[in-house]
């Protein structure tokens, strides 16, 4: 017979499963996949692309923040699920906040796009082709978010490599170093790679950065 420890042991890894195979959506309808707990990082909720330019513009029509520094790309009707890009981290953090969650911190980030195996890239060990990731400048722009299924992470993560970086926090909560993760449309194999990473000196909003909302469990 089982021990009341082991019982427990299997219930909570049962209650893990079935949330891995769970999504939540935020405010304005956003999907969320669940990242289990692992590596000494506790369990979190995490948007499965790139906040789009359609999210963002519900963010503004509520008056919590104002458009992108740049708005060109953001004014264009036919961009509407492309990722928002030339937002700070700081305008970044506060959209976040609005939908009921925060910026990824690195370690968590790192581990939703490479699992527990270590893989090199979020789909495996492949290198990066024109099926797995917008990278290389093969496009030359974003893409719409969501548009390399193959490319998912093994929790189900969208464009965790390519299309565009993403402003990450520094895991000790610090926020002296703008550190971004996963690459964009212009960058090279290497800086696809899930261990790869970015820090831009300047904190503000960039034609390659965009973000995506991580939220505590359950």
């Amino acid at each position: 017979m089982a021990s009341a420890d082991e019982t427990w042991r299997t219930d909570r890894r049962r209650r893990e499963l079935a949330m891995t195979a769970m999504t939540r959506r935020d405010r304005v309808g956003a999907s969320y996949v669940w990242v289990p707990p692992g590596a000494g990082l506790a369990g979190c909720w995490m948007l499965r692309t790139p906040v789009t330019n359609a999210l963002w513009r519900a963010a503004v029509a509520a008056g919590v923040i104002g458009p992108p520094e740049d708005a060109r790309a953001y004014d264009d009707p036919a961009r509407a699920q492309h990722p928002v890009v030339y937002v700070t981290r700081g305008m970044a953090r506060v959209y976040a906040a609005w939908v009921g969650g925060r910026l990824p911190r690195d370690a968590e980030w790192t581990r939703a796009a490479r699992g527990d195996d270590g893989r090199t890239y979020p789909w495996g060990e492949q290198p990066p082709d024109a099926t797995r990731a917008n990278y290389g400048d093969n496009v030359g722009d974003t893409t719409p978010v969501g548009s390399y299924p193959a490319g998912a992470s093994p929790y189900g993560l969208l464009d965790m490599a390519g299309n565009v970086w993403e402003w990450v926090e520094a895991d000790d909560g610090s926020h002296v170093l703008p550190i971004i993760r996963g690459g964009a449309f212009r960058s090279t194999e290497d800086t696809m790679a899930c261990d790869a990473w970015g820090v831009i000196d300047d904190d503000g909003g960039f034609s390659l950065v965009g973000f995506r909302v991580a939220a505590p469990g359950p």
